[in-house]
């Protein structure tokens, strides 16, 4: 982490805003921090958490920095701009071990990091469905246990985790749970993860045929076409994965070719976590379209925000062939980012052709069904030991 030492804020500080090159004729406006704001220790957290990349904006950062304090004062205050920031479940469940008095690493000090800068600047931090997903794997009275902790943590006093990001590893003492665990069915099956999980499905399938990589894209398009549903996100998550250029793609399905072909499974149900929180968060992001509201998604997985980032850059824009070859080309030749292109618009012109609904509403193959034949044909696959 790369915060050497900490900084020392004045005891008030006045900010100015004042005209600039988008706004010549803005007055200059003034906010008058509240005494003792650890305004500077700010500066030096939005360095940090903006070098290791763990946002990703919904929205086209303001000129000053996707994580400068003064981007967020200045649009709280003057704008009236509520942002909230959309964790997935690594830093959510972080955050609630953190005040359950797990043992402090250089990963829960970045935890401790974006829940103070978070709060300094009133972000909200939602944390969405995460909570279902850890109800899926362990329990719903686990999944409420550490719903109540990360509530604890969300509302505790920022300052002794200001102090625990800079490296007093002593600055906060375990508390007890200050509410009792509701009893939230989190592990009742969300419809979005079911559809996302048939997709994943096809995703590992594809990919475990050794088919050229063209053609397991290609494929799968066809398939969400004739058997199934139109998933962007899911799409959107092949085009990397299949993609002959792609580093992000070992980290997108873990376990694929295990031996123990059970942990294949258990990859593919991850990744569907993944996809369920992106299309979430796609829905979010709509939905705060030309609202006062700006969302940011926080992830330390690498391939899961390099997924974020496209679907944010492809769901921001007007989308035409052209755009998405420009958001192909880093992982596939242009040749191949404009068949990929052509047949993606193809397909999603398609989205509300009354036929093809039809045809999907009268298949004799229920949503349990897919659901078995996909995991049949990931668990028969053969893995590869060593």
């Amino acid at each position: 982490m790369s915060l050497s030492r900490r900084p020392q804020s004045p005891e008030r500080i006045a900010l100015s805003f004042g005209p600039d090159d988008d706004d010549p004729e803005r007055i200059e406006r003034t906010v008058i921090l509240p005494p003792d704001f650890p305004y500077m220790e700010l500066r030096a957290l939005g360095e940090m958490l903006e070098a290791e990349g763990v946002f990703v904006p919904g929205y086209q950062p303001p000129p000053v920095g996707l994580c400068h304090p003064d981007a967020f004062i200045f649009e709280a205050q003057f704008e009236n701009i509520q942002t909230i920031l959309l964790p997935d479940r690594n830093i959510a469940s972080r955050m609630a071990k953190i005040v359950a008095g797990a043992p402090m690493d250089e990963t829960l000090r970045k935890i401790a990091a974006i829940k103070a800068f978070c709060h300094f600047l009133d972000i909200q931090i939602e944390p969405s469905i995460a909570f279902h997903e850890l109800a899926q794997l362990q329990g719903n009275d686990a999944a409420n246990l550490e719903l109540v902790r990360f509530r604890d943590a969300d509302n505790a006093d920022p300052y002794p985790w200001l102090d625990l990001a800079f490296g007093d590893l002593n600055a906060l003492d375990p508390m007890e749970p200050q509410h009792s665990p509701e009893a939230h069915d989190l592990a009742f099956p969300l419809r979005r993860w079911r559809r996302n999980y048939i997709a994943a499905l096809k995703i590992a399938e594809l990919e475990l045929s050794g088919r050229p990589n063209l053609d397991r894209m290609l494929a799968l398009l066809s398939w969400m076409r004739d058997d199934f549903i139109i998933a962007g996100p899911a799409a959107l998550l092949a085009s990397i994965y299949f993609a002959p250029n792609s580093p992000p793609r070992k980290r997108l399905f873990k376990q694929l070719f295990s031996p123990n072909r059970l942990r294949a499974v258990d990859g593919v149900r991850n990744t569907t976590w993944d996809l369920t929180h992106l299309s979430e968060m796609i829905g979010k992001v709509n939905e705060a379209n030309d609202s006062q509201i700006r969302l940011l998604f926080a992830s330390f997985d690498k391939g899961l925000r390099t997924l974020a980032a496209l679907l944010f850059h492809v769901s921001a824009e007007e989308l035409s062939e052209a755009l998405l070859v420009d958001a192909f080309v880093p992982w596939w030749s242009r040749a191949q980012a404009e068949q990929i292109a052509k047949s993606l618009i193809k397909l999603l012109a398609d989205l509300n052709d009354k036929n093809r609904k039809q045809r999907q509403a009268n298949s004799p193959v229920s949503i349990d069904e897919m659901i078995q034949r996909g995991e049949q044909r990931v668990l028969s696959a053969p893995g590869i030991s060593g």
